[in-house]
């Protein structure tokens, strides 16, 4: 009985996860100009539905992706303003984990001032501004970069095997020592 509520609990949060359609991310630690920075982090947040329940949510999947505190698909993708744009070249997540964007935002006035980032996981963060001020920052990923990402990827498919079969290896030792420790009835 023990064994099957267990099993049943291990289920519900394996599906648990893999209905979340809300995802925090963040990369800590990048390289600017040769030095690094363990404090510098970009984070940011997406939702989505693996519709064609592929274990990927697509850029067409996805319904929403904030990055440094810019919306890109309720923000400036659907703005039609000349003078201020965005683009979404790539987007994935895979269920088990992995992150790949790469997006950038831009403007500038009726004059001559502009500024923009752009984000390329595994690659840079970079932000600019010309005109008025012109500065630049890039900072670059390294081995060093931490990703971290809310909630928890779900466990390959092969991992949730090992786990139910786990689970029953323990429930059937447990039964075994249940049945050599249960007194004779002769």
């Amino acid at each position: 009985m023990a064994c099957k509520q267990v099993l049943a609990l291990a289920l519900a949060c394996a599906a648990g996860s893999a209905c979340a359609e809300d995802w925090q991310f963040s990369y800590t630690g990048f390289n600017e100009n040769g030095a690094f920075i363990h404090d510098a982090r970009v984070e940011g947040s997406f939702r989505g539905k693996d519709i064609n329940r592929d274990g990927v949510i697509s850029l067409a999947e996805l319904t929403s992706l904030v990055i440094a505190g810019r919306e890109y698909l309720d923000g400036c993708l659907s703005l039609s303003d000349p003078y201020f744009r965005c683009e979404i070249t790539g987007f994935s997540y895979r269920l088990t984990g992995q992150l790949s964007v790469d997006a950038n935002w831009w403007g500038n006035d009726e004059a001559f001032s502009g500024w923009g980032a752009g984000f390329r996981t595994g690659d840079q963060y970079s932000q600019w501004s010309y005109g008025w001020e012109d500065w630049s920052r890039t900072w670059y990923w390294t081995d060093l970069t931490i990703y971290e990402i809310l909630p928890a990827p779900i466990p390959e498919p092969a991992a949730g095997l090992m786990l139910l079969a786990g689970l029953a290896t323990l429930a059937g030792l447990g039964r075994r020592r249940a049945k050599e420790g249960a007194p004779s009835a002769t």
